[in-house]
């Protein structure tokens, strides 16, 4: 990196303002409308050229979008077009590694200045070797997308896997008996009501951040209690192995996962926990059925209509009413989940890797640390 010119955007690039969209919105437009967030819908007019990156004037000012089409972008959205001295995949690629909150100039709608923007700076090497270095960027990126992709194949596998099996849980073609989650479970209650002192090490404390519909994710965002706070709220919370978890309070109210811990742990009131009866219902059953969009939209609609923050009682989770297909179907269901999930691991596995690859190779980039 020692011999590359390091420039100010003013120099490589022009900043293309956006504009308001309603006298070219068009449904059946060629091109798309492009916010900060993304596409917001279709013009019979462009203002960007392809190659061009996205960045929010407002709003969403750290997520830098690469569009390859011509495209119209709204007043909120600055499109950065690099000069012929700058690769327009090197480009993009710097914008994601770079932190355009230092600039922002609002204390509560996150906003960016054009005049701003332009005295930033960037190594820019040879036009050949920014070319070669975006060459591998492009290849990692395609890798790990390739590796999202698969993974989000494997979920919708699982999804169409409940509905082939047992129908669409919200209108039961099939029939199935209708009981109340009470009726199923040994014990529906919840974690503690005040949060305890978070701690470096300890028992695993467990809260709505870590449950996810595609299983428990504690070690991402992991938080411990010590053993004394442990030992009280593990009193009337004891969470074991296959019991479900299931989201009871907040913005992702709804969502359920199984306990994979086999080991103690804590939780906080924002989480319920289902023990199930054995023989009567399966627990990858119950989770895919809560899990369900379908009868998560009909439990808010009965159960949250018109309130004003997201959240069931213990009362109401007992008064569910689910259907209950034979167990050994249920179990039938548990086996090829279980067998769809152990290769979506291998996936996710691979996802890690290539997500870690991609962002070594990234910040090595723009150091002059690649071989090119």
């Amino acid at each position: 990196m020692m011999d590359w010119e390091e420039v100010e955007w003013n120099e490589v690039l022009t900043i293309r303002n956006g504009k308001n969209q309603k006298a070219v919105a068009d449904p059946n437009g060629k091109y798309p409308i492009y916010g900060s967030g993304g596409v917001m819908g279709y013009a019979n007019d462009f203002l960007c050229d392809e190659g061009t990156t996205i960045i929010g004037r407002k709003g969403s000012i750290n997520k830098p979008i690469f569009v390859n089409k011509k495209f119209w972008n709204v007043d909120t959205a600055f499109g950065l077009c690099p000069l012929e001295r700058m690769d327009n995949k090197f480009f993009y690629y710097f914008c994601t590694t770079y932190n355009f909150l230092k600039h922002n100039k609002a204390t509560t709608l996150p906003s960016l200045t054009k005049a701003d923007l332009l005295k930033i700076k960037i190594p820019l090497p040879p036009l050949a070797t920014q070319r070669k270095i975006a060459a591998i960027l492009d290849e990692a990126d395609k890798v790990r997308r390739l590796n999202k992709q698969l993974i989000e194949k494997y979920d919708a596998l699982t999804q169409s896997l409940f509905l082939d099996m047992f129908g669409d849980p919200v209108t039961n073609p099939k029939g199935w008996e209708k009981v109340k989650l009470s009726e199923v479970c040994t014990k529906i209650t919840d974690g503690t009501h005040h949060s305890p002192e978070p701690q470096s090490e300890g028992f695993p404390y467990v809260t709505a951040k870590h449950v996810k519909k595609s299983g428990l994710d504690f070690y991402s965002k992991p938080s411990y209690v010590d053993e004394e706070s442990h030992k009280e709220i593990y009193k009337r919370c004891t969470p074991e192995y296959g019991d479900i978890l299931y989201i009871k309070d907040g913005a992702t109210t709804g969502i359920a996962c199984i306990n994979t811990f086999r080991e103690p742990i804590s939780m906080l009131s924002s989480l319920a926990l289902l023990k199930l009866k054995k023989g009567n219902i399966g627990n990858y059953y119950l989770c895919y059925w809560l899990n369900h969009s379908g009868i998560k939209a009909k439990l808010i609609s009965e159960f949250m209509s018109g309130a004003a923050i997201q959240r069931y009682t213990l009362k109401k989770i007992n008064s569910f009413s689910l259907t209950i297909p034979p167990i050994n179907l249920q179990n039938q269901f548990a086996e090829r989940v279980q067998a769809i999930e152990q290769q979506n691991a291998q996936a996710q596995a691979s996802l890690q890797k290539s997500e870690e690859l991609f962002g070594s190779l990234l910040q090595r980039a723009f150091k002059g640390e690649l071989s090119v």
